[in-house]
């Protein structure tokens, strides 16, 4: 995010409605059957917001959400090769891999993924200090996330010595949200490290996920996406003028932007704030914020575009 904040996406394609939500003020219906799929960061917000401490709180039916991406993972490379950062209002992992105050979360994802909804572990962010120097750290980064956050069943024949702050919980896959450029030509082997283990459990379904500003070609992250495959790209179309939702969002030049690349079969959402302060942390955001209704039929116009890629 342009600023660590909560944010929401909707997915277009089957469908016609896709509402944003702010997680502590539900206003969503249930999940639908047509397709459509809601998503939410949750974990480190700007400004003065505060979640839920209980991630579960957003695991029902009603709440509407099918996807939860964590964040962040906030500091990694230049000899750092066990992301850490700070994961909701009491969950740290440290640069060695060990988690102080997790054992609440590891709980609530549990709860959560029992109830069918996916849960991304997000790296980068606004805020942070991460890069790649080579292509050997990026393997043994994402070798570690793996370690730390992949099925134990399937982890325990590769490393075994890095902590999983998680415990026997793991995650369904890994978000990258890169707000700088500094080595981003070797995240393509952090991915494709994850990916070759992703292949090593067939028993579950992994995703990597990425929310790539809404410019193009994407500052940050165009490297990285068009080498690598991604499954969900959740751009953010605001906090950037002449592609943002208050002017006209690019998402048919942003299906043009991945076509022949790895990442030409993922499904595009549209990434807005879920508040009128969640796009800077200040008011000065609120022409970025979408109602519901307003959102609903920026979705319908997209679903209806029989040349675009999204589904």
């Amino acid at each position: 995010m342009h600023f660590s904040t909560l944010a929401s996406a909707g997915l277009m394609a089957t469908t016609t409605t896709a509402y944003p939500h702010v997680l502590n003020r539900f206003s969503a219906a249930k999940r639908q059957a047509s397709g459509a799929q809601n998503v939410v960061y949750w974990g480190q917000n700007g400004g003065s917001a505060v979640e839920n401490t209980d991630l579960s709180t957003y695991c029902t039916d009603d709440a509407g959400i099918d996807i939860i991406v964590l964040a962040f993972l906030y500091q990694w490379g230049n000899g750092i090769i066990i992301p850490s950062g700070t994961i909701g209002q009491s969950c740290y992992i440290g640069t060695d891999g060990t988690g102080q105050n997790c054992d609440d979360l590891a709980t609530a994802i549990s709860t959560c993924q029992s109830n069918g909804i996916k849960i991304i572990l997000s790296l980068g962010g606004a805020s942070g200090a991460y890069s790649l120097s080579s292509q050997d750290e990026g393997t043994t980064i994402g070798q570690n996330l793996w370690a730390a956050y992949g099925s134990p069943n399937a982890t325990s024949s590769t490393t075994t010595t890095i902590p999983r702050p998680f415990g026997k919980t793991f995650v369904n896959g890994f978000d990258i949200d890169l707000e700088a450029n500094a080595g981003n030509e070797f995240y393509q082997y952090m991915i494709s490290t994850l990916r070759t283990n992703f292949a090593k459990d067939p028993s579950n379904t992994y995703y990597i996920t990425g929310a790539p500003q809404c410019p193009i070609p994407e500052p940050n992250m165009q490297e990285v996406i068009t080498n690598s495959q991604f499954d969900y790209l959740w751009v953010q179309f605001y906090n950037n003028e002449g592609c943002s939702t208050d002017t006209g969002s690019n998402l048919n030049d942003w299906i043009t932007n991945i076509a022949g690349t790895p990442s030409s079969g993922a499904k595009i959402f549209l990434g807005v704030p879920a508040s009128e302060d969640g796009a800077t942390g200040t008011a000065s955001g609120a022409k970025y914020y979408l109602s519901p209704a307003d959102l609903a039929t920026l979705v319908t116009k997209y679903s209806h575009n029989s040349a675009s890629a999204v589904s």
